[in-house]
């Protein structure tokens, strides 16, 4: 056998030696947790600590863990990313996919309750017989006036397949209406015909699935004969940049669409062939339309292939993606600039409309009610492509 050779270390080395040790061991602990952001660490560690050791109330680390996650965010200093709980994660990313699980309605909200103003086609509310106008005061129990509109608009969502059964009111009369909620898919374009032989086309957001259902309204117009058509993306949240370009494609003639811009520098850019519609074109726009919405709207007018009508953008330059976390929920964060056609960023700018045409507060209160025969901004950009 071997003899092990004996080494005697003086007391002094071997102190050293541990304090090293410990110390690698702390720095492959950080590097393991992934701290980026030293002045981060240190003081939620230190908050950690403190409320662990001397907080006389119950820690709820879920609860505290989930706000200082917007906290972090929310220090990031942009107001277009966010943090996204586990339980909201899952209906966010349906959402997206432009899909909801519940009964197919667009609601607006106030204090009496959550007033129908659009119906998605073969979903349990159109069934049920629920109709645009209508007004959700309850579901099971909860009322928009005792328990407030955000609390029954939760309890209406719930798991597919699932009954739900409504207080709903319509012209002075209350109905119970029972159905099952369902995944239902959104109505995000969508067409029709006006007096005038315009074609009207609505493009609600721009979630995957919309430059479908947008490409089926255009067809459907240009085969009824449509001698010019009103574009209009006011109200319009936003969405996927790809699914705005392939709207765009064959609105425009072949070149750039849009650059994207990562934080190294690299470029992503949509272009559109040479295939182009050949109608006289309007967008209507408003302080609402954001995001991929805007740059619908400017490249149009950046390429001279249609006349914009309405209100000032919002301005929003950025592009966000989201990353789901070990938890389940998620950071959706700006990491992208973007630019028009001609390179030029709509951050905190936006686009100001060829003609200037407000609606009066009790129309911009009444949007979602507004059906194209009576709103003047519809009508007159009618008129203008005469």
């Amino acid at each position: 056998m071997k003899k092990i050779r004996e080494v005697r270390v003086p007391l002094v080395t071997a102190l050293f030696l541990s304090m090293t040790a410990a110390l690698l061991a702390v720095l492959c602990c950080l590097a393991a947790l992934g701290w980026r952001t030293p002045a981060v660490a240190d003081k939620l560690r230190e908050i950690d600590r403190i409320a662990a050791d001397r907080y006389i109330g119950t820690l709820d680390e879920t609860a505290v863990a989930d706000y200082a996650a917007v906290g972090y965010v929310t220090g990031l200093g942009d107001v277009w990313s966010s943090y996204i709980p586990a339980e909201q994660y899952e209906a966010y990313k349906l959402n997206t996919e432009g899909k909801n699980c519940g009964i197919g309605v667009m609601v607006v909200t106030d204090e009496k309750g959550l007033h129908v103003s659009r119906i998605y086609d073969d979903s349990p509310a159109a069934q049920a017989g629920m109709q645009q106008g209508d007004c959700i005061v309850g579901e099971d129990g909860l009322t928009v006036p005792q328990d407030g509109a955000e609390a029954v608009l939760e309890a209406i969502q719930g798991e597919e397949g699932t009954p739900v059964t409504l207080t709903v009111r319509r012209d002075g009369s209350t109905l119970e209406m029972t159905m099952t909620r369902a995944i239902v898919t959104q109505k995000m374009a969508w067409g029709q015909m006006l007096a005038d032989g315009t074609g009207y086309l609505r493009i609600e957001n721009f979630h995957v699935g919309s430059a479908e259902q947008f490409q089926t309204a255009l067809d459907a117009l240009v085969q009824a004969g449509a001698r010019a058509i009103v574009l209009d993306v006011r109200h319009n949240g936003g969405g996927r940049v790809k699914e705005m370009s392939a709207m765009l494609d064959p609105l425009l003639p072949e070149g750039t669409i849009m650059t994207l811009r990562t934080k190294d520098g690299e470029e992503i850019v949509y272009s559109s062939d040479a295939a182009q519609l050949d109608l006289p074109l309007a967008v209507l726009i408003d302080e609402q339309s954001i995001s991929a919405a805007e740059f619908f709207a400017a490249a149009l007018q950046e390429y001279d292939c249609a006349l914009l009508l309405g209100t000032h953008t919002t301005g929003k330059g950025r592009a966000q993606r989201t990353f789901e976390l070990s938890d389940g929920s998620a950071v959706n964060l700006s990491v992208e600039e973007y630019f028009t056609p001609q390179g030029k960023s709509l951050a905190g700018v936006g686009i100001a409309p060829d003609i200037e045409a407000p609606l009066t507060e009790e129309q911009r209160e009444a949007f979602w009610f507004l059906m194209p025969e009576n709103d003047p901004q519809i009508q007159k950009a009618a008129e203008m492509l005469k």
